[in-house]
């Protein structure tokens, strides 16, 4: 009887697939599901009523790395921005953009936990950025989200014009 041949690469890329792949995607399914409990838990300290949409993005980075996303924001609507990580980030940044690519809010001090609270003066399109500035063991999972508050400005009034009495 012959014995079969095991060092063949098409032998070779099976045992490849079977014994590598399931693993390093049950570490990132892991991770993944451990950004998403952290920042389901982050929106819920500051979401106002479970009907509220949410902008949320979630990825990996490693350190020094940044990712962006753009968030539609309502003039006058507070908002809260929220971001997490895995237990290998040590530190995350979070920033709020205008659409030029100014700053216009930053959390330098959040470590892995940075929140931003904004109401923006006009309706446009605002950028979020996250940078992931210490990560022990790369790439480090985060999450963000974009909170509306409950709280809503008052429409502003044209100049002379009364409340009624």
């Amino acid at each position: 009887m012959i014995a079969p041949r095991l060092h063949t690469p098409r032998a070779m890329l099976l045992l490849l697939a079977i014994g590598i792949q399931p693993r390093s995607m049950s570490a990132q399914q892991r991770w993944d599901r451990q950004v998403q409990a952290r920042l389901d838990r982050a929106i819920e300290a500051v979401r106002p009523s479970s009907r509220v949409p949410i902008n949320r993005m979630t990825g990996m980075l490693n350190t020094e790395e940044s990712a962006s996303f753009e968030a539609p924001l309502v003039e006058g609507e507070s908002y809260a921005i929220v971001a997490v990580c895995d237990d290998d980030c040590t530190r995350l940044e979070l920033t709020l953009l205008t659409p030029s690519g100014s700053e216009l809010a930053k959390d330098r001090n959040g470590e892995s936990l940075p929140t931003l609270r904004f109401t923006p003066s006009r309706t446009m399109t605002y950028g979020v950025r996250v940078v992931m500035e210490g990560c022990r063991w790369n790439p480090c999972w985060y999450g963000v989200a974009v909170v509306p508050q409950a709280n809503r400005a008052a429409p502003k009034q044209p100049a002379g014009h009364r409340p009624p009495m």
